[in-house]
């Protein structure tokens, strides 16, 4: 084992903002678990995967940013014509 850590992207803004976790795609958007402390909390959130990269107090190595893909507001996904 090389003792560098497993985790090489950080989630920024959503529930997980903050959360250090291993991602292994380059481009798109990922499901990403949420660390629940309710049922009602949803269990995975969805974040972007950037080619920006930032800086963590815990490793001297960047990190991928992974931005929160924020929910769709139900009321502006509804049809046009009003159905």
């Amino acid at each position: 084992m090389n003792g560098r850590p497993s985790h090489n992207a950080i989630c920024l803004g959503g529930p997980c903002h903050g959360m250090l976790t291993h991602i292994d795609q380059d481009i798109g958007i990922l499901s990403v678990p949420v660390p629940r402390r309710s049922p009602e909390e949803p269990e995975a959130a969805r974040y972007r995967v950037t080619r920006e990269r930032v800086h963590h107090p815990c490793c001297a190595e960047p990190f991928i940013a992974l931005y929160w893909v924020e929910p769709p507001d139900p009321a502006e996904s509804s049809c046009p014509c009003g159905c």
